[in-house]
């Protein structure tokens, strides 16, 4: 049958979020999907397993960078003035 392909409310589970993130998500090129909404009806989205798991590598967490440590700030003395 091929690859498994899911609704916009399907991937919103799996990734966690609302529907509305997806859709977003998708305008903005970031998501794959493709359109099987025909003429003038209301796009209607399908994004395939892989394109998900596409998806979801490039957003993994990479390993941190090294940081490089900032000495720790000393405390300026406050003149006495007064006494």
């Amino acid at each position: 049958m091929g690859e498994r392909r899911l609704l916009v409310a399907e991937v919103a589970d799996r990734l966690r979020c609302c529907c509305e993130r997806v859709l977003r998500l998708i305008r903005a090129g970031e998501l794959r999907a493709i359109n099987t909404g025909t003429g003038a009806r209301r796009p209607r989205w399908i994004v395939t397993e892989s394109d998900l798991e596409d998806f979801e590598n490039r957003r993994a967490n990479a390993p941190a960078a090294l940081k490089l440590e900032r000495a720790p700030r000393r405390r300026q003395a406050i003149p006495n003035y007064f006494g």
